[in-house]
């Protein structure tokens, strides 16, 4: 009993990974694709997703800094899940770009809760590489189930059953959120203090996926067009290959904890500088097969960043931050999806996808290899 009170209490506090990870899979993947075959343009596809990340990316910090300061981590994930619910069960409903772009907005402001509530939690129950772990493995079976249903939804049931899928799993982890117990944050010096004390090298190092992420969002935000319209998958053959780089995601969270110990840094670079070789991969691959390893090569070098990269930051980060340090991997994340589709998506319109992955091929390598720099600045500390 002891074991499934256990496994029961891992589940629940890591839903809301899971859920934040099937509504990128679901509702991010497809939503290009949605906004395409409405005739919109590239410029204004990529803005869609740019929209998103404005709102997500503060109030994705704001969340872990509010849980930490006020201490009451589940009233604010439970909030957010609640408007994420409501605003992508309306999406369906509307062809206007102002009112999927504010809906888009809303949903932002919502998700942004989940991530640093379940890792910051996690990483409190079950100690900081364990939790990482944990987090890394629910937001690949997030992903990889909100890909395959995307594409299997879409086509037997439209866009309103993917949407409607990931609001009712939002609304499940706002219910559970008030009806279990999520781990306080340790008091210390206080929040907005703390954050004062968070080391350069932490910061470096967030800096570093964010400006990977300059290049690869604009990639990453065409993925579905790109594959249906250009090497011509279908719509359940492109949701297999989604489902691919989430899939490895998960095998990454189990193994990646012990294999990453004590060369984090390594490890984090590694997996962010060899994106530009799931980027070549794109490009050169005429066959499902090609995509399919790409996408696979794509989700264990992520996994093993986003496990290095997190367990690096919140080890090294005051205790009393440990859902502020919880969002930042997310907010870098995101903060380099902001600027790089804001450029990606004009660079696109003018010139075709493919140029855009190849000025990403070098950009990725570079932005990823930046990261070692982290380990000096802690030497010198």
């Amino acid at each position: 009993m002891e074991r499934r009170g256990a496994l029961a209490e891992t589940l629940i506090l890591g839903l809301p990974a899971y859920t934040y990870f099937y509504t990128v899979g679901s509702v991010g993947f497809w939503l290009p694709l949605y906004a395409k075959d409405l005739g919109w343009s590239y410029t204004l596809i990529t803005l869609l997703a740019t929209v998103y990340f404005i709102t997500i990316t503060p109030s994705n910090i704001l969340s872990g800094i509010l849980a930490d300061a006020t201490g009451r981590p589940a009233t604010i994930l439970a909030t957010g899940m609640t408007l994420n619910a409501v605003a992508t069960a309306a999406m369906p409903y509307t062809r206007e770009p102002e009112v999927l772009m504010a809906l888009r907005a809303i949903q932002g402001i919502g998700l942004a809760t989940s991530l640093p509530m379940a890792l910051g939690s996690l990483s409190l129950t079950h100690g900081i590489a364990r939790g990482v772990g944990v987090t890394v493995v629910m937001q690949g079976l997030g992903m990889a189930t909100g890909s395959l249903a995307g594409g299997v939804l879409v086509e037997e049931l439209g866009y309103e059953g993917l949407f409607h899928s990931a609001a009712l799993l939002s609304l499940l982890s706002a219910l559970l959120a008030l009806r279990w117990r999520i781990e306080k944050p340790p008091q210390g010096a206080g929040a907005l203090r703390g954050i004062k004390r968070l080391p350069a090298p932490v910061i470096l190092a967030a800096g570093a996926l964010a400006a990977r992420n300059i290049f690869a969002s604009g990639v990453f935000s065409i993925l579905t067009i790109f594959f249906t319209k250009k090497i011509g998958l279908t719509t359940t053959a492109t949701g297999v290959a989604l489902a691919l780089n989430p899939v490895m995601q998960m095998i990454a969270g189990i193994t990646a904890p012990r294999i990453v110990a004590g060369r984090e840094i390594l490890a984090y670079s590694t997996g962010l500088a060899a994106t530009s070789i799931v980027f070549a991969l794109y490009l050169h691959s005429t066959t499902p097969t090609g995509i399919y390893t790409a996408q696979a090569l794509l989700g264990l070098l992520f996994g093993v960043a986003s496990v290095a990269g997190n367990i690096y930051i919140i080890s090294r980060s005051p205790s009393e931050l440990r859902y502020t340090a919880s969002s930042l991997f997310t907010f870098a994340f995101n903060l380099g999806w902001i600027l790089g589709t804001t450029i990606a998506g004009p660079v696109m319109d003018a010139y075709g996808p493919e140029a855009w992955i190849k000025i990403s091929i070098p950009g990725t390598l570079i932005a990823g290899a930046s990261a070692l720099a982290a380990t000096r600045l802690e030497a010198r500390g």
